[in-house]
C-alpha cells in the first residue's frame, strides 16, 4: 500500500526522477540476504566437491584444470533476481610452454581467436589424449572442448555423492556451457553454468576504438571460451575456419570501466529492469552494459555519474539504446568492427525503438509516469 511522506514529496524535490528510481530499484531489487548467503555456502560446498569428482574420472580434466572463476552479473553486483543462478569458469591450464603457442584474432571478427599449439609432435609423448580429445592439427577445437566437459561432468554425476544440503541434480546443455541445476533440501533450485575457459594474456584486439585503447594496459587479461560463432548476420568464414574459433572475453578490463563510476552499476540495473518487463529478449545483458560503458567512455566524469544525477544518466541511456536499436548496430566495446546487435530484425528494431521514444518522451513530461513504466507500485503519494 502506498504511504505519504512529506520528505519524499517529488514535487518538493529536486530531483524527483532520482527518488523515484532509488525507490524502484529499492522494491524491485529484492536480494534475500539469508538466501544469498545460505546459496554461496551449498555452492561453494558443491564446487569443491564436484570439481574433485570431475578430476578423479578424468585424466584430460585432472591435468589441465586450474581454478574456479566466479564471472557474472551476481559477482559485478548488476544481479537484480534473486542469487540461485551462478556462472562460473572451470579455468584450464594447458602444459604448453608460452613459445610453442600462438592465439590469433579472427581480422573479420575480432571477438574471436583461434588458440595454435605449433608442433603438436613435441608434446605428443607425453600429452597424446589431450591433444586427440581436444586438438585437431594443432588447434583446439571448441565443439571438442564443449562436447567433452559434458562428458567430464556426465562422468562424475554418476559417482558423486551429494551433499547433505542437496536432494537432486540434473544436467543439460546450454551454448559453451554445462548447466546444473542442483536442488536443495529446502526446494530451492540453484542453476550452475559450468563453462571451460583458456585464461591468458593479448594485445589489444583489432579495430579497437582509440578511447578504449588508450584505458587499457598494453595486453589485456582474457577467457577464451567455447561459444559456437553464429554465421547468421555475421562476416562469412569459412567452415573450416569457424570450427576453430573461440569467444574472447575481458571480464577484468570490463570491471575496471565501470568500476567506483559513481550511479552507472544502477543505471544498468534500471536497463535491465526495463528490459524484462517489457520482454525484450534480444537484448543480452551485456548489452546494457556496452551501452552504459560506452556512455563511460564518453564521460567519466565523477560530477558527471553522481548518484543525484542517476535520472539524467538513465535518461541518457534509454536515448543511446533508442539510437543503437534503431540502427540495428551496437559497437563491440572492445572491436568496434564487431555489431553486436547483429541478429535484431527490423520487426524487433521498429518495436522496441517506438516503445523507447515513449518511454523516453512519458519520463520528461511527468516522473511520475516511471512508475508505470516499470509496473511498480508508488512508495509515497503525488500532490
Amino acid at each position: 500500500m502506498a504511504f505519504y511522506n512529506e520528505s519524499l514529496n517529488p514535487k518538493k524535490m529536486k530531483n524527483p526522477t532520482v527518488t523515484i528510481l532509488k525507490e524502484i530499484l529499492r522494491t524491485k531489487i529484492k536480494l534475500d540476504e539469508e538466501m544469498e548467503k545460505t546459496n554461496n555456502a551449498i555452492l561453494n560446498e558443491f564446487m569443491t566437491s564436484f570439481v574433485a569428482e570431475m578430476k578423479k574420472n578424468d585424466e584430460v580434466f585432472a591435468t589441465v584444470y586450474q581454478k574456479n572463476f566466479y564471472a557474472g552479473s551476481y559477482y559485478s553486483d548488476l544481479r537484480i533476481s534473486k542469487p540461485d543462478e551462478f556462472d562460473i569458469n572451470l579455468v584450464l591450464k594447458f602444459p604448453f610452454k608460452e613459445e610453442d603457442v600462438e592465439v590469433i584474432y579472427q581480422p573479420q571478427t575480432p571477438s574471436f581467436v583461434k588458440y595454435h599449439l605449433k608442433n603438436p609432435a613435441k608434446y605428443e609423448d607425453r600429452y597424446s589424449k589431450l591433444l586427440k580429445v581436444l586438438f585437431q592439427d594443432g588447434y583446439l577445437i571448441p565443439e571438442e572442448m564443449r562436447k567433452w566437459i559434458q562428458s567430464v561432468v556426465d562422468k562424475a554425476k554418476l559417482t558423486y555423492r551429494l551433499p547433505a544440503s542437496c536432494r537432486s541434480l540434473n544436467c543439460t546443455a546450454s551454448g559453451p556451457a554445462r548447466t546444473i541445476k542442483l536442488t536443495t533440501r529446502s526446494g530451492i533450485v540453484i542453476d550452475i553454468d559450468l563453462v571451460p575457459a583458456i585464461q591468458c594474456n593479448l594485445p589489444k584486439p583489432p579495430g579497437m576504438d582509440g578511447r578504449v585503447a588508450a584505458k587499457c594496459e598494453t595486453r589485456l587479461e582474457c577467457f577464451l571460451v567455447p561459444k559456437p560463432y553464429q554465421t547468421s548476420k555475421q562476416p562469412p568464414i569459412s567452415a573450416s575456419e569457424q570450427k576453430r574459433l573461440l569467444r574472447v572475453h575481458f571480464p577484468e578490463a570490463e570491471n575496471k570501466i565501470i568500476h567506483n563510476i559513481g550511479c552507472c552499476k544502477p543505471v544498468i540495473k534500471l536497463l535491465k529492469l526495463l528490459r524484462d518487463k517489457e520482454k525484450w529478449k534480444i537484448l543480452a545483458s551485456y548489452y546494457l552494459k556496452t551501452v552504459v560503458m560506452w556512455m563511460i567512455l564518453e564521460n567519466n566524469d565523477k560530477e558527471y555519474w553522481k548518484d543525484d544525477r542517476m535520472g539524467e544518466r538513465f535518461l541518457e541511456a534509454l536515448q543511446k539504446l533508442q539510437l543503437y536499436v534503431s540502427k540495428k548496430c551496437l559497437p563491440y566495446f572492445f572491436s568496434s568492427k564487431n555489431n553486436l546487435l547483429c541478429k535484431i530484425s527490423e520487426e524487433q528494431s521498429q518495436n522496441i525503438n517506438g516503445k523507447l521514444a515513449r518511454i523516453i518522451r512519458s519520463i520528461q513530461n511527468d516522473p511520475w509516469s516511471l512508475w508505470v513504466i516499470f509496473d511498480a507500485t508508488p512508495t509515497f503519494n503525488k500532490l
